[in-house]
């Protein structure tokens, strides 16, 4: 007997608990699907682009247990919600981190109405992504593992999510309160997914979310960090096989042989690492 799109889903995250729709089964699937499904773009690395539909997400992050980006990462999770249940739509948004003005839409998020409160969902920013929901409510500043987050509203540009970083507030991405069409997540995701200008196509990203903090891959360069007790642990992986034990150790991405081709042919491609310099 086959089994459901939730059962294989739950599998995925260790997920046993109720699967009621309210506000605890919304915080503990966001933080498990965090934790045991990795954001990664090896696929658009290797210039195999990217496929959005229900059965292409099930087959890669479901049964073959890869990671993904955001809109494959926000797209699964908009599928486990709608079928529970919860009252969702995807929203598009325009990245501003380490830009001096925001980009493109070309990010997804998630927004949930749930007891009379809109929740921002995102499980597909990588590196610098919050753990749990964050209410939608502007200056309210959320701790989450030490790291501060906060929704800026703003006149020209809807909400701001900002990371505080020492005393100032660092811009991620904003997005404003209008309901994304799924051709507007097609034009996006084939944008990034296949223009030469977009980092995605040239350079690999990981994040995975641990107990303690998170895991972080750019390009050669594994980090580990622990947030509770303020360490750091970093390598550089330059030997490929090496680096393919260092993707199924630290961020639980297991490629098969086909993959495994593929991101060789392209692995000389990854920028040199910059030799003698550790720390973060």
């Amino acid at each position: 007997m086959a089994r459901s799109f939730l059962d294989l889903y739950f599998e995925r995250i260790q997920y046993s608990r109720s699967s009621t729709a309210n506000l605890q089964t919304l915080r503990d699937l966001h933080l498990l699907h965090l934790r045991h499904i990795p954001y990664e773009n090896i696929d658009v690395f290797c210039h195999q682009g990217v496929k959005l539909d229900r059965e292409s997400l099930t087959r890669k992050i479901l049964m073959r247990q890869r990671g993904g980006y955001c809109f494959e990462q926000n797209g699964l999770f908009f599928m486990a919600l709608s079928e529970l249940g919860f009252k969702c739509h995807p929203n598009m948004a325009r990245v501003h981190r380490n830009r001096p003005q925001p980009g493109g839409r070309t990010h997804r998020v998630n927004l949930v109405e749930l007891e009379g409160q809109t929740w921002l969902c995102d499980v597909g920013f990588g590196g610098s992504g919050f753990r749990q929901p964050l209410l939608l409510q502007a200056e309210l500043e959320v701790e989450q593992l030490g790291e501060i987050y906060r929704l800026h509203e703003s006149a020209e540009h809807g909400f701001y999510l900002q990371w505080k970083m020492g005393q100032e507030w660092q811009p991620l991405y904003t997005f404003k309160i209008e309901a994304a069409l799924p051709i507007d997540m097609e034009m996006a995701n084939f944008y990034t997914s296949n223009s030469s200008d977009h980092i995605f196509r040239d350079a690999i990203l990981g994040t995975r979310m641990t107990p303690q903090g998170r895991v972080t891959l750019s390009d050669h360069t594994f980090k580990i960090f622990d947030l509770t007790q303020g360490t750091l642990e970093r390598a550089v992986v330059t030997d490929f096989l090496d680096y393919l034990d260092h993707l199924h150790k630290h961020l639980s991405v297991e490629l098969n042989e086909a993959e495994k081709a593929l991101l060789k042919l392209r692995f000389a491609a990854l920028k040199s690492p910059e030799l003698g310099v550790l720390g973060g």
